[in-house]
């Protein structure tokens, strides 16, 4: 392309902004296509004598692991000049890892935030960091509080009753953080770990909800004034309870339940189990389907159908006349 002249001056054209354009009347020619890659010395070993030079400011100083420096002609330079590169190399590197690390590093810190709020067992935030770390070296990650946060859950699915937390749950805990990890998007990632390290766990059961539920239900004041007034000891009712529960969800199939969601079937066992204990006792029941909604976080039209559905028309066939008003149906 050197001797390509203007078909109308018959002037040998130049090169002007990646354009052949002839100097005389403007006239575009044509474009310079030049490879992206062009080679620095004849003289130079095969490994590394290509440079791309558009990505300037993400290349690196020389060759990528040498610290012997060359001008433009491959001569060696001075010196006190090439201890000036070397520097100026080895702070880039250190900056380039350090941007690398930052990621990894808020992630880390996220889950270790999240695990405390939680008030999860530290070998459960462990396992989730270990997932992560071995993930991170066999997958390139683009969204790094998305992957620890399914690492989390996991870790959580594995243990089973001894980390009864669920997935609204561990979403909200990330967004209490300014993270966007949503239900979906975490479920979409709990499945790809799942087929990386090929374990399948089962699915959650109400079973490993009950505690945990019954827990949380008797440490509010508003339940604990009304056991005392009715004379009840907090722990044979907290006993008594757990037990109704594990024994009415032992006669629930796995094919009754269908798909519903295990802890909300969990709190409508609850509120049903209170009801048999009152009814044997001869008193109202403690909790009523607001005082379970609230306390557990439950929608109160979801505790109903589950309540109706699946346990009143089993388990509550006749209630004395006298507790129809103590207990709101």
């Amino acid at each position: 392309m050197e001797s390509l002249k203007c078909p109308d001056c018959k002037v040998r054209v130049i090169i002007h902004a990646g354009e052949y354009v002839c100097p005389n009347c403007g006239l575009v020619i044509g474009y310079n296509m030049t490879s992206p890659l062009y080679r620095i010395s004849s003289e130079e070993p095969i490994r590394g004598m290509w440079v791309n030079p558009e990505p300037q400011s993400g290349s690196y100083i020389g060759y990528e692991h040498s610290f012997i420096f060359k001008d433009s002609k491959g001569n060696l330079i001075p010196p006190n000049r090439q201890v000036i590169y070397k520097r100026l190399k080895v702070k880039a590197f250190r900056e380039r890892l350090k941007a690398l690390n930052s990621a990894h590093h808020r992630a880390i810190s996220a889950l270790r935030r999240v695990c405390d709020n939680l008030e999860l067992q530290p070998f459960v935030r462990e396992r989730a960091i270990y997932l992560y770390k071995y993930i991170v070296r066999h997958r390139k990650v683009s969204n790094n509080i998305l992957l620890v946060a399914a690492c989390l859950l996991y870790a959580i699915r594995e243990q089973k009753i001894r980390a009864p937390v669920t997935l609204t749950e561990l979403s909200n805990a990330f967004k209490m953080l300014g993270y966007n990890v949503t239900p979906k998007r975490l479920t979409k990632m709990f499945f790809l770990i799942r087929r990386i390290t090929g374990e399948h766990h089962e699915l959650r059961k109400s079973e490993e909800y009950i505690p945990r539920a019954i827990n949380t239900l008797l440490e509010s004041e508003e339940v604990i004034v009304r056991i005392e007034e009715r004379g009840i000891n907090l722990e044979e009712y907290k006993n008594e309870l757990l037990s109704k529960c594990m024994t009415i969800l032992s006669e629930i199939s796995l094919k009754e339940r269908g798909g519903r969601r295990p802890f909300t079937l969990a709190a409508a066992v609850i509120y049903c189990a209170d009801k048999l204990i009152s009814l044997r006792k001869g008193t109202s029941p403690v909790l009523t389907q607001r005082l379970v909604s609230h306390i557990l976080g439950v929608a109160a039209y979801s505790l109903r159908d589950h309540y109706s559905t699946l346990l009143k028309s089993k388990y509550i066939k006749t209630i004395p006349r006298r507790f129809k008003q103590a207990m709101p149906f």
